[in-house]
């Protein structure tokens, strides 16, 4: 199956760490190392981390300066970890036991139909709270989500919706990751651009694999923009500019193109979202006359 590294980024999780590791232990797939970066926490991460190192030997602490934020830290495991698959995780989730089996199931999938590109695998989210309690729905249902639209570097300029802690990706993926990435909004987001520009391959795995905490000191947590009402959309209006300005500026870095094609794909999505949540909506009223 080749050498899969696990990247884990820590700072200050020592309220969640534990389990998170632990879900890692307990994946039915075996056959990887975990390589962690703690950026300089001030609680007992560093301690529970150095637990783990002396218990097991796939548990390797990589001891370099502090990288100022979960972006920084990942790009810089990333970039130190020689592997031939990597998967990032995030330190207060948990992993369901077969993630890694169903994500490396695909992914071999997808290189036997596509020789020598790029290829990166994701899936869907449980959203969960701080005690794991699921919330009723997933992150794709929640946010409306279309994987099926994530095709191509021009298209998929808009979107930015696969989770860095769902992602697997081959080393071909990797090495088409640019550097310096000073305009990347998150490390997922530009390296999923970088597979596409570069022509390689996007599978979704249409499942969630992993529970996704939501909680009081979540860097990045699941938006709930989908249930703003018109007011507060209205509100939140400076917000959405920014944000979107910061994908742009991000895609041009990549050389994406104009402004208007980048708002003309985004309008586009959009429609189709309508459309894909329209269809849905008749398929289920058109199940219960039935």
């Amino acid at each position: 199956m080749g050498n899969v590294a696990i990247l884990l980024a820590t700072y200050n999780g020592e309220r969640y760490l534990r389990e998170q590791i632990d879900s890692l232990y307990q994946q039915t797939f075996k056959g990887w190392t975990i390589y962690v970066h703690d950026d300089g926490s001030m609680d007992q991460t560093c301690n529970i981390l150095r637990e783990y190192a002396a218990k097991y030997d796939n548990f390797i602490i990589l001891d370099y300066p502090s990288q100022h934020g979960a972006k920084n830290n990942f790009f810089s495991l990333l970039q130190a970890v020689q592997a031939d698959y990597y998967l990032f995780s995030d330190q207060d989730d948990k992993w369901c036991a077969d993630k890694i089996e169903k994500q490396m199931a695909k992914m071999k999938e997808a290189e036997r139909s596509n020789p020598g590109k790029p290829v990166l695998v994701f899936s869907d989210l449980f959203i969960v709270d701080s005690e794991l309690h699921q919330t009723g729905t997933t992150l794709w249902e929640q946010e409306r989500i279309y994987p099926e639209l994530l095709t191509t570097f021009d298209k998929a300029g808009a979107l930015e919706f696969v989770t860095g802690c769902t992602m697997l990706f081959n080393k071909r993926a990797k090495d088409t990751v640019v550097f310096p990435a000073d305009n990347a909004v998150m490390h997922d987001s530009w390296i999923t651009l970088c597979v596409l520009r570069a022509g390689g391959v996007i599978k979704a795995i249409d499942e969630p694999l992993v529970y996704y905490r939501q909680h009081s000191n979540n860097e990045i947590g699941v938006n709930h923009w989908v249930q703003y009402s018109r007011m507060k959309r209205l509100l939140n209006i400076k917000k959405s500019i920014v944000a979107n300005y910061k994908h742009y500026r991000m895609l041009n870095a990549l050389g994406y193109g104009s402004l208007f094609k980048y708002l003309r794909y985004k309008h586009q999505y959009g429609k189709k979202c309508h459309e894909h949540l329209r269809d849905m909506m008749d398929k289920r009223s058109q199940n219960k006359q039935t």
